[in-house]
């Protein structure tokens, strides 16, 4: 009774050992087998066949690691190298972007609720426009003190994002304004 390897049909990878014995004396080996001997298991490994299926080859075993690659989130699943662009660690993006893009969020919010308190049921350019007029012609005084109300959030946003000294402070800082 031989002693047979089986290994992954797709990575080629070594599965396990068996005694094997034909059925018939014509079948040679199972698919997927060898009765090559593999190599011992090495930490950080895997044993792989080659296409050939004349040697067994150490292939890194990275699978199930979780990384970035070009600063984004990764998860290995391949056999091989890490690949280009590896790292354990997420790029560090510079303080002063991470406040460009927070001030970038302040002005949107702000028109979004600017533009919802004029135009309710439809906040295009040109309805906000047309409501504007309209709302400054019959209500001055409730326009101005939404435009003020949503300019001093705006300010105390600002002043969040400007006093900040880490991505963790500006990321507590929530963009929301009351309408």
């Amino acid at each position: 009774m031989p002693t047979i390897h089986i290994y992954d049909n797709h990575t080629r990878e070594y599965l396990r050992t068996e005694e094997w014995t034909p059925l018939n004396a014509w079948v040679a080996l199972p698919a997927d087998a060898t009765t090559l001997q593999p190599p011992a298991q090495r930490e950080g490994f895997a044993r792989v066949l080659n296409l050939a299926g004349d040697v067994w080859e150490h292939v890194e075993d990275h699978r199930g690691k979780a990384g970035f690659i070009e600063g984004q989130p990764h998860t290995v699943r391949d056999l091989g190298p890490l690949p280009t662009g590896w790292s354990d660690t997420a790029l560090e993006v510079p303080l002063v972007r991470v406040k460009a893009t927070k001030r970038a969020e302040i002005t949107t919010g702000h028109d979004a609720a600017l533009a919802g308190v004029v135009a309710i049921s439809d906040p295009t350019p040109t309805t906000v426009a047309v409501e504007a007029a309209l709302l400054a012609a019959t209500d001055l005084t409730g326009l101005e003190y939404a435009r003020q109300k949503l300019a001093t959030r705006r300010a105390e946003l600002l002043a969040a994002v400007n006093a900040a000294t880490t991505v963790e402070v500006l990321d507590a800082v929530v963009v929301s304004y009351p309408v």
